[in-house]
């Protein structure tokens, strides 16, 4: 019987796709051709819904706006964590949308009470007992994109602090061989240094040395101004004790 039942069933399935051609009209046509589009980004081929592309493109672009990648590397880095934040967010979705299936199975009509709340809190429960075999596994999952979550944000965190510091060292080199054209009168040319910045940026950096290198000779006067004004001295009050009887 249940293989009859099965041969059915194959039959079925099998007629079912051929009648099954794609979308027809014009609109359910260009709904379809915007369920996989390539990620500006990764340059990947995504098959989502347009409502969770949308979604989607915002969480990615808002993330690596903020941790602001420079070059390919970081880029990459930068993506990862983005879509590894977004994968999160997605297996805890799971998880709640796994124990709030019991008010669509027919878990919720079991019970009877007089208080939403609690119907909601015995219905999840319900839910959570029958479903124990599955719930380890998204939990799982969770475990092993945290952790990929974090290893590439230090990753990314050191390659951003590395290349930092090489290029304040490298606008301090051109700012010595700036000044030194400068007293021999000559023109000066970072590329010829190998060195990528404008003259502009250059100066940028050379003022804001002089202010730095100002501000500290001056930071003693400054102090010694605050202590003195209007001869008040900050003195921590002491806490008075209680007498003894």
């Amino acid at each position: 019987m249940s293989r009859t039942v099965s041969e059915k069933q194959i039959a079925t399935n099998r007629a079912n796709a051929r009648k099954s051609t794609g979308p027809r009209t014009s609109e359910g046509k260009l709904r379809s051709s915007q369920n996989a589009r390539r990620h500006e980004v990764t340059a990947q081929t995504l098959i989502m819904t347009e409502e969770d592309r949308k979604a989607y493109d915002v969480f990615i672009a808002d993330m690596i706006a903020e941790l602001a990648p420079l070059g390919p590397m970081e880029t990459f880095l930068a993506s990862s964590i983005a879509d590894e934040a977004w994968r999160l967010n997605h297996v805890r979705a799971q998880c709640n949308n796994l124990i709030a299936i019991g008010h669509f199975d027919g878990t919720a009509d079991l019970f009877d009470t007089d208080h939403p709340e609690i119907h909601t809190a015995v219905t999840a429960a319900a839910v959570t007992r029958n479903q124990a075999a599955r719930l380890p596994r998204p939990s799982i999952y969770q475990q092993r994109i945290h952790s990929s979550f974090q290893k590439h944000n230090p990753d990314l965190k050191k390659l951003q602090a590395e290349r930092k510091a090489k290029r304040e060292a490298e606008l301090e080199e051109a700012r010595y061989l700036s000044q030194l054209a400068k007293l021999k009168h000559l023109p000066y040319e970072p590329a010829h240094d190998g060195f990528v910045f404008s003259h502009a940026e250059i100066e940028q950096h050379t003022e804001r040395h002089h202010r730095l290198s100002l501000a500290r000779g001056e930071n003693w006067t400054y102090q010694k101004h605050l202590s003195g004004h209007h001869n008040l001295v900050y003195k921590p009050q002491q806490p008075q004790l209680p007498l003894a009887a």
